[in-house]
């Protein structure tokens, strides 16, 4: 009675073992946290949806992690202290470890300030408002551009494609949304009804064509 026991136990044990050794080959598989639909919980309690992601070679705006955020949210403001935006997926992000981010899904979020800088969605796309007065805004599309390595001479391998920062800017007003570049030009032909308004405003503040901060000036007076 007592061996046959013994052999019934020995044959419980070894099923129990290969019953775990099989699974634990397959359980840890069918667990990732790479692509896949997550929720972060800040510690004011607040679900976010987004993607849990690695960390890759995207391009970012602000050159370090250590930014101070806020995100806008239904009327709320929730306060982040690892924020950047991806121009590339015009999305943003934080980095929660090493070689892991969080990525903000668009859908739940309506403007996002970064060191100061405010960011508000504009259809699908976030931009960054440069100037804001009632219906009137001046934006700046943060974008990237890819340039083509080199050609090698006699048939060697092609250079290494480049990545850098790109940027759009678009004047708003009302409903009517305006395409400009930093130039001459482009921002005479803006606000060719009041040419010489513009022109004097100019050469009186001694401002130039092709800096941002300038044409923010100008934006403004023009308004």
């Amino acid at each position: 009675m007592h061996i046959e026991l013994k052999r019934i136990m020995k044959k419980v044990f070894v099923f129990c073992v290969l019953f775990f050794m099989g699974t634990s080959f397959v359980f840890p598989q069918r667990i990732t946290i790479k692509n896949i639909e997550s929720r972060l919980v800040t510690n004011q309690g607040v679900e976010f949806v987004g993607e849990l992601k690695d960390v890759d070679d995207h391009i970012y705006v602000f050159p370090t992690w250590k930014n101070y955020g806020v995100l806008y949210v239904d009327n709320k403001t929730y306060q982040l202290n690892n924020l950047n935006f991806n121009a590339e997926t015009n999305s943003f992000e934080s980095r929660l470890k090493k070689d892991q981010l969080f990525s903000y899904g668009k859908s739940s979020i309506d403007s996002v300030s970064i060191n100061k800088h405010m960011f508000k969605k504009i259809g699908s796309s976030f931009y960054e408002v440069l100037y804001e007065n009632g219906d009137n805004q001046f934006l700046k599309k943060h974008d990237v551009r890819y340039t083509r390595g080199e050609d090698k001479r006699l048939g060697g391998p092609k250079g290494e494609t480049t990545v850098s920062i790109d940027y759009k800017y678009l004047i708003v007003s009302k409903d009517d949304f305006s395409k400009i570049e930093l130039n001459k030009n482009s921002i005479i032909h803006l606000y060719e009804s009041d040419e010489e308004k513009l022109k004097s405003f100019v050469k009186k503040e001694r401002l130039s064509y092709k800096k941002e901060e300038d044409i923010v000036k100008i934006v403004e007076y023009m308004i």
